[in-house]
Formats: structure tokens, sequence, C-alpha cells
């Protein structure tokens, strides 16, 4: 594991003068990087990491000091508390990701924590490199989506280690910095150094390498930090040649129509769908206000084509809930904000917290229906997406949020009627838009894009429930069932 150290930037000594000059061209290059930086299309996301007493707030404050503030934001992570911790661990990551041309400066991250919990054996090796592997999931999907994510590690030897802290508990002024939970840290140096090292190995990746630097010198240390910026700065927006990122996307064709499978036939009357749904909205009911006291939430995702039900589908699942247990989010075309970062921003945004249950009228899953057949986005990224989002979905269920997705299937010209009912209805003309009428030349490329997304997201954690949905008796009742039996697994 110590091989990822022959990487490391070695500390070396600077007198006064020497560093003047260098901080002084150093500010003027990095100034004009973050000038152009503010007229592209990418965002820089820096991570500050490294041991106690190694200097990460020292050479935060001094990038601040040599960039322009007005383009920066800084957020400092610890250990999640109150709304933070009432969320998957990377939700608090997402929400401060900084918007194109900006950059933002993570004091700690998503390593902190991992780190933490393995060298005080909280958590098992296993668990550990999962978290390392979603991690390096995170990192891949923000690269790919034009983040330019620059990881700084400043490194002290054990001995350097101890030396600083003596050195502070000598000084009056530097004494007060010395806390309890730094001297329960420096008891276990040894562990740390150790997890360290393995979080270096196994994260130190091609397209998202760590600049591990020796933070045996103050001086050094900043001015190493600078240069490392400004070369990482200078290729990402001036690159030599064509840059290709090598990320496969994890995607096959769907084998069969699915959709084509699904037997539209299923009634109920109307009789009996009055007597289910009230005995089913009565338990989910109490199921939800259950729910409401526990640490674990509910995601529900709808998509189909228009005039599928979706929304009357929406109205049955909360007709009897408690309005503060859930939220509803219909998703449009992103603004100029969401479009400002990556696409699964606005999503990761509006996951429910611990005891709530979040419904989604239209999702993610816009990104390999709408935008695949539009050409709102490449090929490259709408295949990508598959696993992103499978990798989205498992960090939910990873964190407790139950996932289930529904898809309300009609045929065609089920909706040809439906579209034509709102035609000559007063209040649903509202709902049908040219749009929906242009949708309906591509509906057998929406179809296939449908399939291969059931193909390549249907999982055991998140499975896909494809709902027939001619008859709307039929499918209302079919989707309470199934939200019934998500809020009684959430509850196990």
């Amino acid at each position: 594991m110590k091989a990822i150290l022959k990487n490391m930037t070695a500390a070396v000594q600077v007198d006064k003068a020497d560093y003047k000059v260098r901080e002084e061209s150093l500010r003027l290059r990095l100034l004009s990087l973050q000038k152009e930086l503010a007229t592209s299309n990418r965002a820089i996301l820096i991570l500050m990491n490294g041991v106690e007493g190694s200097g990460k707030g020292e050479t935060t404050r001094k990038l601040l000091e040599w960039l322009d503030a007005r383009g920066v934001e800084t957020n400092a992570f610890w250990t999640a508390q109150g709304e933070e911790a009432e969320h998957p661990p990377l939700w608090r990551f997402w929400q401060m990701l900084p918007a194109r041309g900006r950059i933002g400066i993570y004091f700690g991250s998503w390593y902190t924590q991992p780190i933490i919990d393995r060298a005080f054996k909280n958590i098992g090796k296993e668990e550990f490199e999962r978290q390392l592997g979603e991690i390096r999931n995170l990192e891949e999907m923000l690269i790919a989506e034009g983040v330019i994510l620059i990881k700084f590690w400043m490194y002290l030897s054990l001995d350097a280690q101890k030396a600083i802290a003596k050195a502070k508990k000598a000084k009056a002024k530097t004494r007060w910095r010395i806390s309890s939970l730094a001297r329960k840290f420096a008891r276990k140096r040894k562990r740390f150094q150790k997890v360290d090292l393995e979080v270096l190995s196994q994260t130190h990746t091609t397209i998202a390498p760590w600049t591990i630097i020796d933070a045996a010198s103050e001086k050094s240390r900043e001015l190493a930090a600078g240069e490392a910026l400004v070369e990482k700065l200078r290729q990402a927006l001036h690159p030599s040649g064509a840059v290709h990122l090598q990320i496969s996307p994890r995607f096959k064709t769907a084998p069969r129509n699915y959709i084509a499978d699904l037997n539209q036939n299923k009634k109920i009357n109307d009789d009996e769908y009055k007597e289910q749904l009230e005995i089913l909205t009565a338990k989910a009911a109490a199921l939800a206000d259950k729910m409401s006291t526990s640490k674990k939430s509910l995601a529900l995702v709808f998509e189909g084509p228009d005039a599928a039900g979706k929304g009357g589908a929406i109205r049955r699942v909360i007709a009897g809930m408690d309005p503060r247990h859930y939220r509803v989010i219909g998703i449009a075309a992103p603004t100029d904000e969401e479009k400002a970062r990556p696409y699964l921003w606005r999503f990761w945004r509006n996951t429910p917290r611990d005891g709530k249950l979040h419904i989604f009228d239209r999702s993610w899953y816009g990104r390999v229906l709408v935008e695949r057949i539009e050409k709102f986005c490449t090929e490259n990224e709408w295949q990508r997406a598959y696993g992103e989002i499978n990798d989205f979905e498992l960090a939910l269920t990873e964190a407790g949020v139950t996932v289930r997705k529904f898809y309300l299937a009609t045929t065609q010209d089920e909706q040809l009627a439906r579209f034509k009912d709102r035609e000559i209805t007063p209040y649903k003309q509202y709902k049908l838009t040219e749009e929906d009428w242009r949708n309906r030349d591509k509906w057998h490329a929406y179809e296939t894009a449908a399939c291969d997304m059931f193909a390549n997201t249907s999982t055991a954690y998140a499975p896909w429930i494809l709902v027939e949905a001619n008859n709307k008796n039929h499918a209302r009742i079919k989707v309470m069932r199934a939200v019934v039996d998500a809020l009684e697994e959430a509850l196990r």
C-alpha cells in the first residue's frame, strides 16, 4: 500500500523571498484560469483531505486568498447531524455541488466518515470496500458529467504527526486546537495511517487520481497545492489533444418487448374496485403513519406514456395519508440551475429523509426515455446512465430507502381514446398539448426505450412493476397493492 506514496510531492525548504515570488506568480495564473473557467461548461470540485494537523485548513485558506472568492464555495463536512443524518450519506455532498463555471472546495469529503468508521472498527472490511466502490462510481459519474475533480491528500509521517502535536501543545496560542476528539484520534495514529493508505490505494484511479503532498513544511505544502491546482486546471481547460473518457456503459438491449407481453384485458368492476380501494387506502395511510416515526423511507417512481393514468394512481396512493408524511414531486424539463450540474443533482436533492414518502411523477429515467428519443443527450450519455441510475438507487437502498418503480402501460388505441376524451372535457383540456400528439408519432421508439430501461434497471433492490393500465380500476388497485407491500417491506 505504501507504493502509493511514491507519487507524493516531497516537502522542501522554501525561503521567504522565494516563497513571495512564487506565490505572486501562482496567484496571477490561478486568477487567469479561474476567469476562463467562469465562461466554460466545467465546474471544479476540490477535495481537501489528510491527517489531523496536516494543514488542510491553512491550505484551504491560502487557496481562497489566491482565488477570486466570488467564484468559490467552501463547505466543511464532519459527522452528519440533523437533517443530514436523516438522508443517505451522499446527499449532503450532492446538495453542495458547484455549478458550471464555479469552484467548490470540500473541506472533508465523502472519504471522511468511512475512514473514521474503519479506523474505530465500526465497520468491517467488506462494508468499507463497498463504500469505497460507491465512491469510485460517484467520482466516475461526476467526471463524466464535466466536473474537474481534484483530490488533495495532506500526508504526514507518524513521527511528523507526533512532533506537530507536541509543538502545538507547547504553544499557548495553538494549544486550544487540540480537542478531546483530536486526542482520541491521536491515540490511533497507526490505525488511521493504515486505513488512509488503503483508501489512497483503492481510490487512486486514472480518471480521479490523488495529489499527495508531504505537509511537513508549511510553505512547501501551500506552493505544491497551488501548483497542482494550476496544472490540473490548465490541462482541463487546454487539453493538448482529443480527450476520450474511457467509461464503458453498462448497457444491454432488451431481449423482448415486455410491454407487448402485458395482458391489457385485465379488469376490475366498479363495485369490487371501490371495496378494495377503501381497504388499501386505509392500510397505506396506517403504514405511512407508522413509517413516519421510523428510520425508514420510501421512494415511488411513476413513468409511462401520456394519459396512462399516472396522476390518477398517485392521487389514490396519497388519498388517506397525512400530508405531512409525503411529498409529490412533479418532474419537468430541467431549469438553468439544474442544467448547470450533473443530471442526477436535482433528484439527489429530493431524496426522502427518514420517515417520509416521496413520489416522483416522472423521474431520473427521463435520461433514458425522452432525452434519448429527442437526442437531448448523446448516445454514450444515455447508455452510461443505466449504470449510474443503478448506483444511485443502490445508494438509496443501502441508506434505508425502499425504492419501487411503476410503469403504467396502455395500448395506442386506448391512449387515442383518452386524448379525444380530454379534447371534449373542459376540466381535462389543460392536460392535452401539441407535444402529446407529437409523441404519439414516436410510440414505438419510446416503447423500445422503455423495454431497454426495464432490462437494464429492474433490480432486486429497485424493481420495475409493469402495470396494465387500459382499465383504470385494475391499474389503480395493482399500484395500491404494490405500495402497501412496499410500505410493509420498509417497516420490516
